[in-house]
């Protein structure tokens, strides 16, 4: 006779890119056992497999992990981590000013995905010429923090390029991947200053997981003439990406 099964509640949530909604249930003692293996090797590519299982073990029905784009991935994540550990995180600082640890804390549902103005995917580069971009997924995003350049603008057009889904003008349209390296390298090579920057916008406006909270340093600290008094330093921080809401 087998142990008894405990029974695990599950969860809907509207992911962002497409409004679908999914099922899902909170990680277990197993899942958790994967995160913190991964988090303790430091390894980037391992901590992205491990969250990648995590989620495919959690999600309900015929979802290709893969092929969402990582704000899904971070977003679906954040609510998987509130379902599991809580829906308060805690983080702690330390004060610039005294040195004393300031303890923030917040709510997941306070955390909200946000784009820039006029963030869009396609992009007029012309009256008669565009380009449509995609975002990065788990395989696209691994292969751009693979990317070993010194030179920044060099790294930015490589990761242009991977993200490059078609080019369009009034006849056809061009999709990246009947097309070299070297011959979409060519042709950011021939934008104007203008359109390069356009579409390196796309990657500024992206959709992110951001948050703001207000450090406040109660802490008592030794002043001349006074006694206990406050430390008093105050920053606003903003979080972003999912790494920001994790110690």
């Amino acid at each position: 006779m087998g142990l008894p099964k405990i029974s695990v509640p599950q969860y809907t949530l509207k992911l962002p890119s497409t409004g679908e909604e999914i099922k899902y249930r909170p990680f277990l003692v197993k899942e958790e056992k994967i995160l913190l293996i991964a988090m303790e090797s430091e390894d980037e590519k391992e901590i992205l497999d491990a969250t990648k299982n995590v989620i495919q073990n959690c999600v309900f029905g015929n979802i290709n992990i893969d092929t969402l784009p990582i704000f899904d991935i971070e977003y679906l994540f954040l609510w998987l981590r509130a379902k599991s550990k809580g829906e308060v995180i805690e983080l702690k600082y330390n004060c610039p000013d005294c040195k004393a640890e300031i303890p923030v804390s917040f709510n997941i549902e306070e955390i909200t995905l946000k784009k820039g103005d006029g963030h869009t995917n396609k992009i007029e580069l012309t009256e008669e010429l565009g380009i449509c971009l995609k975002y990065p997924d788990m395989n696209l995003q691994s292969k751009i923090d693979s990317i070993e350049e010194d030179k920044q603008i060099n790294k930015l057009f490589k990761s242009i390029i991977l993200c490059v889904d078609y080019i369009y003008d009034q006849d056809k349209m061009y999709a990246s991947k009947d097309y070299t390296e070297k011959e979409m390298e060519e042709f950011l090579e021939s934008l104007n200053d203008t359109q390069f920057k356009k579409i390196s916008n796309f990657f500024e406006t992206m959709p992110k997981l951001k948050h703001e909270v207000e450090l406040v340093c109660i802490n008592k600290v030794k002043r001349e003439g006074k006694k206990n008094a406050s430390c008093g330093y105050k920053e606003k921080l903003v979080l972003e990406g999912l790494q920001s809401f994790f110690e």
